[in-house]
């Protein structure tokens, strides 16, 4: 079974030319907990930001799939460490890099299979990161950044992510939200800062609990606002806020702090009670500097401590681990069988012609009768040889058995 803190930082890969000398990949995560708030959010890349990083690992001829979200960014590419270490730089060319954890060839599958279900999430389940996982893969394709056989074992994550969820308990969309909001239950009222779909969720939980509290958003748009609130107001009204409602759920797509260090301080010195200050930004929408007691400051990776929950997935990471392996074998099989299988195609066929030919020649018949009997003798070739040739591709033996089945074909094929 794995989970996010299994593989190693970057080193060679032991047995790696012997165990799988064709098709490999690697992939590097920098996630909650092994990488801190801050870290991420150095490395978080969306958009046309991620367009071009993307564009430089094509340029240099790599595959390579990236996953960013608030609480992780995962880097896969075809190849050994050597270029996954080559696809970091190009990704992140001026960024001190801290150290991911590393893995190879079909862990990468696994923990591909694992993000894209929600069981690597705090929130099992959580439904966010599919999409993320969908949107992240498209735009690699688009890019030229994946295909071939990568893009097909991206495909088969998402394929996986689908068939767990439907084995994993339904949880809402915006999890840590749901999570926050929980957190801030018991309060009467409460700020929301921002819009999008972390703060609707946030927000849409908070009204439906009992008893609700009276929520007030506080957006750049207030007039955007399209998920309902008991107040809408200017985000530029925020700074009464932090003086005065005792719980602020704080969740803006800014790519900065919202205000200066100092708006914060000076809040909280007119405040008499302590400010529960929960966080969902990525980055953060705060950063405190040292107060006296007069804030608790809750943030994304305190959210997934919170939330964190190993429960009841037994059977679901049982399931991911069989297809995670099913697939490396099916992909790393056609590396090794591929040539095997289209010698004997090829065999098959040319037998057909030559035994076609042989006994037109005999019967004289015209080419109509001729195209007619071919037909026939392909289709009776192939139907014999489907099933071993299916052996070949997808059985975990297949490797093993493909230069005897050559042999007792009659094929050579080269090294």
């Amino acid at each position: 079974m794995s989970t996010a803190t299994e593989g190693h930082p970057h080193a060679s890969h032991p047995h790696a030319a012997m165990t799988y000398p064709n098709f490999r990949v690697t992939s590097a995560t920098f996630a909650h907990p092994e990488t801190s708030s801050a870290q991420r959010a150095d490395l978080a890349l969306d958009g046309p930001r991620l367009e071009e990083a993307l564009g430089r690992v094509r340029a240099e001829g790599v595959d390579a799939f990236v996953l960013s979200t608030c609480l992780r960014v995962e880097v896969v590419n075809v190849g050994c460490d050597r270029a996954n270490h080559r696809v970091l730089e190009l990704l992140f060319p001026d960024t001190d890099l801290p150290e991911p954890v590393v893995r190879f060839d079909r862990d990468v599958v696994q923990h591909l299979y694992r993000v894209a279900s929600g069981l690597d999430s705090p929130v099992i389940g959580e439904p966010e990161v599919l999409g993320q996982f969908r949107s992240a893969l498209e735009l690699s394709r688009t890019t030229g950044a994946a295909g071939g056989m990568f893009e097909k074992l991206l495909q088969s994550a998402v394929k996986a992510g689908r068939a767990a969820r439907k084995q994993l308990p339904t949880t809402g969309v915006g999890s840590l939200a749901l999570v926050a909001a929980d957190l801030a239950s018991g309060t009467d009222e409460i700020a929301v800062f921002g819009a999008g779909a972390m703060a609707r969720a946030a927000t849409e939980t908070l009204r439906a609990s009992e008893p609700a509290p009276r929520v007030t958003v506080y957006a750049r748009r207030p007039e955007a606002v399209t998920f309902p609130a008991d107040d809408v107001r200017h985000l530029s009204e925020a700074p009464k806020a932090l003086a005065s409602f005792p719980t602020i759920i704080s969740a803006t797509s800014s790519k900065r702090e919202l205000f200066d260090g100092s708006v914060l301080s000076e809040a909280l010195h007119e405040r008499s009670d302590q400010l529960l200050l929960i966080d969902l930004a990525m980055p953060p929408d705060f950063s405190p500097a040292e107060h006296n007691g007069d804030l608790r400051y809750v943030n994304l990776d305190d959210l997934a401590d919170h939330a964190r929950d190993r429960q009841a997935c037994g059977e679901v990471e049982m399931v991911l681990e069989g297809l995670a392996g099913e697939t490396w074998t099916k992909l790393t099989n056609h590396q090794k069988v591929g040539p095997v299988i289209s010698a004997i195609l090829s065999e098959a066929r040319r037998a057909v012609e030559e035994e076609v030919h042989r006994f037109s020649r005999k019967a004289e018949i015209d080419e109509a009768q001729i195209a007619v009997l071919n037909q026939l003798a392909q289709t009776v070739a192939h139907r014999v040889l489907h099933r071993p040739l299916s052996y070949l591709s997808s059985a975990e033996e297949g490797g093993e058995a493909a230069p005897i089945l050559a042999e007792v074909f009659g094929v050579a094929v080269d090294d």
